[in-house]
């Protein structure tokens, strides 16, 4: 086992000469919201022997050098995604998903423990107030339903899975990659059964309340219907469950 882990540790290394070569532009990208399930998408792409960044600089799309080092990229959403797909053409694209209600809990448990340790950096979007998850769900709506509807007619190059509910996750993943990793569920960060404080549920409540959803849309992993004003999106599935 250390000698595999070694090898794979090379490999990555000698991976990482030949990108700044230019040698090899492939990518694949995690482009889903963090607390979907990026920690074992980045544990995944190791285990593939693949170069992987799981980070927040990559996500402005603008650091070339970055972008042309690895092979994965994870830990939260592009702010270009048409420019990626551009400056990588044929590379893959992963949107990892989870339920509203389980998504928001572990986002604000998250926060809190950021308070608690003294790395919380306060933000009008990254808070535990009601609007700020209100931000966070309206921004999740859009977002998902953009890449659906970007990726509509290449359904060959985009993926959307759901790594804390779905068994066979990580499996789908390196199909989709056609690659060999670690095919087991993730870790316990991920699939967290913790049940919330109160002032979370609360907090929760007053959003879902302001916004209008309904109890199903709770557990819907890709969007809400309900937040859903141009009828041409709701073609798209809402929950992964519904996608054959």
């Amino acid at each position: 086992m250390r000698f595999e882990s070694i090898e794979r540790a090379a490999g990555i290394r000698f991976r990482i000469i030949l990108n700044q070569l230019g040698l090899r532009d492939k990518k694949f990208f995690a482009i889903g919201f963090n607390k979907s399930g990026t920690t074992s998408l980045d544990a995944l792409f190791q285990s593939m022997g693949l170069p992987s960044n799981h980070g927040t600089e990559w996500r402005t799309c603008n650091d070339m050098n970055l972008l042309r080092k690895y092979d994965c990229f994870s830990d939260g959403v592009p702010d270009d995604l048409p420019k990626l797909d551009q400056s990588f053409p044929g590379s893959k694209y992963i949107l990892q998903v989870r339920s509203l209600q389980s998504w928001v809990y572990s986002r604000l448990g998250h926060i809190q423990r950021e308070k608690e340790t003294g790395r919380y950096k306060a933000s009008d979007y990254w808070d535990d107030s009601q609007s700020a998850v209100k931000q966070w769900i309206e921004h999740r709506n859009q977002h998902h339903l953009f890449v659906m509807k970007y990726f509509a007619d290449r359904k060959d190059d985009y993926l959307i899975v759901n790594f804390t509910r779905d068994m066979q996750a990580a499996r789908k993943v390196c199909q989709f990659m056609e690659r060999r990793g670690v095919d087991e569920m993730p870790k316990e960060n991920v699939g967290s059964r913790r049940t919330p404080p109160p002032e979370h549920r609360d907090l929760f409540a007053k959003c879902v309340y302001e916004l209008g959803l309904t109890d199903a849309e709770l557990e819907f992993d890709i969007y809400c219907p309900s937040l859903v004003s141009d009828p041409d999106f709701l073609k798209f599935p809402e929950d992964t469950s519904l996608i054959s």
